[in-house]
């Protein structure tokens, strides 16, 4: 790195400045870079110069979560050289980051217009028509970087391939959704909840259950796995099986509707002579918070005194 305190000309003071700036952008320091870039370009740059330093600066404002920035700093760099895919896929980031989705699917299109087999651009686009609910051009999006991801002997992250299977599933194409989620490296319980949802749509309870099981955590439950696995249990009239995973569930988070509600269906189901079933919903009745659930009690409650 250039001497920067002994700089002395204008030229060894810009060369300074600019061996700088990318030592800080190479070691992550983004203020640093942000606050050299400010001197730097006071410079007279070749239009090659300034364009590499509004694009690095551009991705160090939104390292920095300064999308305002970021976006200034990229279109700058965009007007030097409109046609750089790098600096519209840059822009689409930085819009996408800023939840500006139209105007980050504009610039990851024009991308396209350069470069038609960009896999950045393609996955970006699958991932935010995901997201808005076009699961069908999402999906084709999708297909398309696969294909091109396979071709250069690499692969999507895990994330777009669940996000790939959210798309089929919703587009009615429940085989291709199953046999990703079934092939995809490290399950988690986002792509366990989703295998389970295809399985129960299929009646395969017991599959479905397999899914779940690994990711129930006794010392920190998880409402959206126990309320799934219950709800499993019930359509496989495995009822007791429900109720002893409600209670384990209450006896450390007791007041949550979705739980309340199961269990008064596995009550329902366990008991079939009114008194006790009575019973268990005026328990239930005497320590839920929610009116909602009070409600619901009391009216089952009156219809079953009837």
């Amino acid at each position: 790195m250039a001497n920067f305190q002994h700089a002395k000309t204008t030229k060894q003071k810009m060369k300074a400045n600019k061996e700088l700036f990318y030592y800080y952008i190479n070691l992550g320091n983004y203020e640093s870079a942000v606050s050299v870039a400010d001197d730097l370009l006071t410079f007279k740059l070749s239009k090659k110069q300034k364009y590499n330093i509004y694009y690095n600066l551009a991705k160090a404002y939104l390292a920095l979560s300064k999308t305002e920035k970021a976006s200034e700093a990229g279109q700058e760099a965009q007007y030097l050289y409109p046609k750089k895919k790098e600096t519209k896929l840059l822009l689409g980031n930085i819009y996408k980051n800023n939840g500006l989705n139209e105007l980050a699917i504009v610039k990851f299109k024009e991308c396209l217009d350069v470069d038609k087999y960009n896999i950045e651009a393609l996955i970006n686009l699958a991932n935010i028509y995901n997201t808005q609910g076009f699961y069908k051009t999402s999906l084709e999006y999708f297909e398309k970087a696969r294909k091109k991801s396979l071709e250069n002997k690499k692969d999507l992250s895990s994330n777009d391939y669940i996000n790939m299977a959210i798309s089929a599933k919703e587009t009615g194409k429940t085989e291709q959704a199953q046999y990703i989620l079934e092939n995809i490296d490290g399950k988690n319980k986002k792509t366990a909840l989703l295998l389970a949802d295809i399985y129960k749509s299929k009646l395969h309870f017991d599959k479905a259950i397999e899914e779940i099981l690994p990711f129930v955590d006794e010392e920190q439950p998880d409402v959206e796995i126990y309320c799934n696995l219950a709800h499993l249990y019930l359509l496989s009239g495995k009822f007791k099986e429900a109720q002893n995973l409600l209670l384990d569930f209450k006896s450390k988070n007791n007041d949550v509707e979705a739980i309340d509600l199961l269990l008064i269906e596995s009550y329902n189901n366990l008991y079939h002579n009114k008194a006790k079933e009575l019973k268990y919903l005026n328990r239930i009745l005497e320590y839920t918070k929610s009116e909602y659930i009070k409600n619901i009690i009391k009216k089952v409650i009156e219809f079953e005194k009837k």
